[in-house]
């Protein structure tokens, strides 16, 4: 059973629908209630290209009709899904002893150390915390910077941001669009709003029109606020300085989430040892949290989820492992 949401609808669906397919496995597709149209289109390619009737299954429901269903179906023995951690955990005590794996976000960690090519993190981070309007599981929402560089890192950093065009997304020059609904743009508005009354500063954007919630970057943040501790999964990214490596580190582990982060460094040693000291399913060195290939082990650990994607590896969680001994 693949269970998949919104925000890359067919890059997202075919992340488990493949490898599944590939290990010899049927499928059962809950799609996002709110992406049906993708889900149906990619289905009728399948059938179009010769898959066998019922290798694919499209089941076009919201997830308390279909996916409680499908999650503790008895002839269900795998669960992949991808998406919030309030439904990971519902699927993870419903699913009982079957095989699960999950992808459940981050709020994902981004370290600029004071040898980083200043120009291009802060170019890289831009893409890296609005593309798709923050709505990326590995959207790069905690960026820690060097005290020694970190009010130059602002300034070109706001700046970049400043030149997002924001519009319609069908066209070309756009750089930036709308949220995926209003009620999200609403709640993470609120989320702004409450930082601000909390003490934290607003550096640019903050404001809503509708579903468009513009490009926001907040200063002088506490680690307790939800713009720092809680998933955004929306166009906003927090700004922190640090001094020492060991303090950065200890920030950036301090989360329940772990899922992907960012190391720009000309240091290749730090780099090395930063990583290897992060609790992260992956960390990328000179490049965002953001940045995602399919032929390496994708996944996270704490409550960022459980397993791997990539498609050697989906096929791994898609298969059991079985001896067959002979004696001659």
């Amino acid at each position: 059973g693949a269970i998949t949401p919104f925000n890359f609808p067919l890059n997202l669906s075919l992340h488990k629908i493949a490898p599944a397919i590939a290990a010899g496995n049927t499928i059962i597709f809950k799609p996002a209630e709110k992406t049906p149209v993708s889900a149906y289109m990619l289905a009728k390619l399948f059938m179009e290209a010769g898959l066998p009737d019922g290798a694919l299954n499209l089941v076009l429901s919201t997830g308390e009709t279909a996916g409680s269903t499908l999650v503790p179906h008895k002839d269900v023995p795998k669960i992949t899904f991808t998406g919030s951690l309030t439904v990971g955990k519902i699927i993870r005590d419903t699913a009982g002893f079957k095989k699960v794996t999950m992808e459940l976000g981050s709020n994902s960690p981004n370290i600029v150390f004071d040898d980083a090519d200043i120009d291009d993190a802060a170019e890289r981070l831009v893409e890296a915390a609005f593309g798709y309007s923050g709505q990326v599981c590995v959207s790069a929402q905690r960026i820690y910077v060097h005290q020694t560089i970190y009010d130059e890192f602002l300034k070109k950093y706001i700046d970049a941001t400043n030149r997002l065009q924001i519009g319609d997304p069908l066209e070309q020059e756009t750089d930036f669009g709308p949220m995926i609904d209003e009620e999200a743009a609403k709640r993470i508005h609120e989320w702004v709003e409450e930082a601000r009354d909390q003490g934290a500063t607003i550096e640019t954007g903050g404001d809503r029109e509708g579903t468009i919630m513009y490009p926001t970057i907040i200063t002088n943040v506490k680690k307790d606020m939800r713009v720092v501790k809680d998933e955004a999964f929306a166009p906003i990214v927090t700004v922190m300085p640090f001094q020492t490596e060991e303090e950065v580190i200890e920030k950036t582990n301090d989360s329940v989430y772990g899922l992907q982060a960012g190391v720009f460094t000309k240091d290749i040693s730090r780099a090395y040892r930063v990583a290897d000291s992060l609790e992260m399913g992956g960390v990328w060195i000179n490049d965002s949290s953001v940045f995602r290939q399919d032929n390496y082990p994708y996944g996270g650990v704490k409550l960022s989820g459980l397993g791997r994607e990539g498609v050697k590896y989906a096929i791994e969680e898609m298969t059991e492992l079985k001896f067959i001994g002979v004696r001659l």
